[in-house]
């Protein structure tokens, strides 16, 4: 019976389509006699840009109400704990796609310069899936950071839907991306503000501590709300979806934020407003076998988007890759007991756009120990998407007014090299214990795991982003094995910041003068962080204004000009004209605006001092904030008799 293979394939899918059918038509599904792994889940991803748990009131008091999103919790789990490693998108998204912490694989800066080699022998996750016989697609928001490979969507566009699949019973993973919440829904004018009322009324919002409380930010985040409750909309019409076609029972619905939200101090910065993100997941009747947990639940433990691939790999029975960060939190062999053991999330956040940073962070249980290696760089410095919205332009003209005092005003202070927090007592983070004796012991703790941390992945960021650019993209993880003991001397100077500067001076002058331009490029970061405390070193630092890499020259401008003794623009702007390399150049650049900015009428520079070699994106769009014009820069009037392009 050489017929007999085709048979039984066909007996078995009409099994299927009629238990499909019986489901759809309310009856009992014959899939509910299945026992335990001889079937398996769909997952669909619905995912919300840049919105913290700020702003929904199943996470937090004040947030808005979403009861589609509640619903799903109640048929299943909430995680209050659940964390984007990096505050902004593509770098989340491709910690998604990957299961891997930026850092380590080259992915960690928002908006590449050039897109991350794959770790070798690693693929995206959907890839796994695809190969296990799942039909994958994704709606339609990408955003990778990392060279994609083959065979990680059968289909990703704005039309893709687990309804297109070839074959009704082919198990599916769907991801869908909503922008109704993203941060270009803030970006509304003056008559708009002026003129559009809100559905929530602004006078009953409660403002984070850090806001200045004016009727424009309470507008600001009023209108937020309403965008929230669009995204609740937008979760229930899945569901609907998912319903209608009899899917509801089989299918696991993640609904979760792409990062931190969207307010001022949200999306781009580190704080709990740019990481701690909502995460529901509604448990499907027919795999709750799959779960250790009752419906209705709460997770206490910890999850980062590095868990959530290895998590839905392992809720289809797919091995999850052993060169991934992540770990499952659902599925077989978890249990929730372990799952709220898990009590650290790790963070990090580089450039974003145009705005440099260097920044690093581990929450541990109620605890979040903050990293700043630039210290000097105020978070207020210029990004110009950010301040796009009224309310930042708002809060930078109160500052420069000196009408901020308090919470408010630590936004456009500079920071200190350590910061810890007791989130609990302290949700918005304005209260910095690092120096309260009391939490030593606490701070010495996060601090070791840190470091630790650092050193294992190894972080690429211990070198300048255009040196990773020219020498590590082809294959950063073997680039941070070849160089593991370097980075681990890098980490070793730029922690001298963190010492008093008499147990430091000495260590610093040496790392001045080093042999290695790595070493003294840290040697003057470190000089930075210090300011004037670090004055007798301007001799040693001096001869690095001249030193053969230019990025050099930059961290000794920045540590010359902190303190007085030079004035730094004509050493930024010679960099800036001189290199060829538009990452150096964004990187001078930064420095130029710091300066520009916050050192009064210190450091004056105009449009008409810069001639770039390089012209990337990310240079015009800091010349043309130095020339006054607004972003984005509009494009020029099309000449008569041609059509605009």
């Amino acid at each position: 019976m050489k017929n007999f293979p085709r048979i039984c394939l066909l007996l078995a899918l009409t099994f299927v389509v009629s238990a499909r059918a019986a489901e759809r038509a309310g009856g009992a599904s014959p899939l509910d006699k299945l026992g335990a792994g001889d079937d398996r889940p769909n997952v669909v991803w619905i995912v919300s840009e840049d919105n913290s748990i700020h702003y929904l009131r199943h996470f937090f008091e004040g947030g808005a109400a979403a009861p589609n999103i509640e619903a799903l919790a109640a048929h299943g789990l909430t995680f209050d704990h659940a964390f984007s490693n990096a505050p902004v998108c593509s770098v989340a998204r491709t910690t998604l796609a990957t299961a891997c912490y930026g850092p380590r694989i080259g992915t960690q800066f928002h908006r590449r310069y050039e897109m991350a080699a794959m770790p070798e022998g690693l693929r995206m996750f959907p890839a796994y899936l695809r190969d296990a016989g799942y039909y994958t697609t994704n709606n339609s928001k990408k955003d990778y950071n990392a060279i994609e490979g083959k065979g990680v969507w059968d289909e990703s566009s704005n039309k893709a839907s687990w309804r297109d699949r070839p074959d009704e019973a082919e198990p599916f993973f769907h991801m869908e991306s909503h922008g109704a919440s993203h941060e270009g829904s803030l970006h509304f004018d003056r008559e708009t503000y002026e003129n559009e009322k809100t559905e929530t009324d602004p006078e009953r919002v409660t403002l984070a501590e850090y806001f200045p409380d004016t009727p424009l930010f309470r507008y600001t985040h009023a209108r937020y709300h309403d965008r929230m409750g669009i995204i609740d909309g937008i979760v229930g019409d899945t569901v609907t979806k998912l319903k209608e076609d009899g899917l509801l029972e089989d299918t696991f619905i993640f609904y979760f934020g792409d990062h931190g939200g969207v307010l001022p101090r949200g999306k781009g910065y580190i704080y709990e407003s740019g990481l701690h993100v909502p995460l529901v997941v509604r448990v499907p009747k027919n795999f709750k076998h799959l779960i250790d947990g009752n419906a209705g639940s709460r997770v206490d433990g910890f999850v980062s988007f590095i868990d959530f691939g290895p998590t839905v790999l392992n809720l289809a029975g797919v091995d999850v890759p052993a060169q991934v960060d992540g770990k499952p939190f659902l599925g077989k062999g978890i249990t929730l007991a372990e799952v709220n053991r898990r009590d650290e999330s790790f963070g990090y956040a580089d450039r974003f756009d145009e705005k440099y940073d260097l920044i690093r962070s581990l929450r541990k249980g109620k605890f979040q120990y903050i990293r700043h290696f630039q210290p000097y760089l105020p978070d207020g410095l210029n990004n110009n998407y950010r301040y796009k919205m009224l309310a930042y332009a708002e809060w930078r003209d109160l500052f420069n007014a000196g009408k901020l005092e308090g919470a408010p005003l630590q936004f456009f202070q500079p920071k200190t090299v350590e910061a810890l927090f007791d989130v609990e007592t302290d949700p918005h983070e304005v209260r910095n214990l690092a120096g309260d004796p009391e939490y030593a012991e606490v701070l010495a703790d996060l601090r070791a795991r840190l470091r630790k941390k650092l050193k294992s992945l190894p972080d690429l960021s211990l070198y300048p982003e255009s040196h990773l650019v020219a020498q590590a993209l082809d294959n950063p993880v073997e680039f941070g094995r070849q160089h593991k003991g370097e980075i681990t001397k890098l980490l070793n100077t730029a922690d001298l910041a963190i010492l008093p500067f008499k147990e430091a001076k000495l260590k610093i002058r040496k790392a001045l003068r080093s042999e290695n331009w790595a070493v003294r490029y840290w040697g003057a970061m470190v000089c930075a962080s210090f300011g004037k405390e670090a004055a007798t070193l301007a001799k040693a630092a001096r001869p690095l204004l001249e030193d053969e890499k230019k990025i050099v020259r930059v961290r000794a401008a920045e540590f010359l000009g902190r303190i007085g003794e030079i004035n730094p623009q004509p050493v930024l702007t010679a960099i800036v004209n001189e290199t060829a390399d538009a990452v150096v150049g964004t990187e001078a650049l930064n420095s130029v605006v710091w300066f520009r900015d916050f050192f009064g009428d210190r450091y004056p520079v105009a449009r008409s001092d810069f001639n770039p070699q390089a012209d990337g994106a990310d240079v015009m769009d800091r010349l043309n904030y130095i020339n006054g014009i607004p972003y984005p820069p509009k494009p020029p009037k099309a000449k008569k008799g041609k059509k605009k392009e």
